[in-house]
């Protein structure tokens, strides 16, 4: 039987840490092969190489789309399929024939309540999300006239600083030359006058 590998294990067999590969895990889970849920997965030793494609992928600084068109080219993907509700899942490769017929199955089973309800769910989803959207275009022409705004303040405070300085320096002219008409003349300047 093959031995299954936990984040754990494979953190520690490649030096990657583990929350890099819970990460990556959750952008790529279809290339890794894996059985089990949450914290009781488990990967089969192939997806080590995975994992050491998508780092060195990651370090070349290729977006998600590039990488999964690379490990598209190298590796097969896998689905888990619930054989039935409420029991264990089973993963099968996408190239396997019966698998394919199993996840084809699956899918038929699904009644079209459910179908509607994932429909719902994403509508009212886009509905929120174009509210938000509607609420930050809202503030962001707020914003834009409050910027508006304090340029305009700033134009005035400084039109009327400078007119304000220049009131100060003719009033300190002013005072400057009265204190000198005001002075007493010397002696020397009564006798020349």
């Amino acid at each position: 039987m093959t031995e299954l590998l936990s984040i754990k294990d494979i953190s520690q067999e490649l030096g990657i840490p583990q929350s890099t590969l819970r990460y990556y895990r959750d952008l790529f889970l279809d290339y890794l092969p894996a059985m089990g849920e949450g914290k009781k997965k488990r990967f089969y030793p192939e997806a080590v190489e995975v994992f050491q494609a998508i780092a060195k992928c990651m370090h070349q600084n290729k977006n998600a789309d590039d990488i999964a068109n690379e490990l598209d080219s190298r590796f097969t993907r896998f689905i888990e399929i619930d054989s039935e509700p409420q029991e264990s899942s089973a993963t099968y490769s996408q190239n396997d024939e019966t698998g394919q017929s199993q996840a084809l199955s699956t899918v038929t089973q699904f009644d079209g309540s459910a179908i509607m309800a994932v429909i719902a769910s994403q509508n009212q989803a886009l509905q929120q999300i174009a509210a938000t959207i509607s609420i930050v275009n809202g503030q962001q022409e707020e914003l834009h006239n409050l910027k508006q705004e304090v340029s305009k303040l700033e134009e005035r405070l400084e039109t009327e600083l400078t007119d304000h300085f220049q009131l100060i320096d003719a009033r300190l002219r002013q005072i400057t030359e009265e204190k000198e008409n005001d002075k007493p003349k010397s002696f020397w300047q009564r006798l020349f006058s």
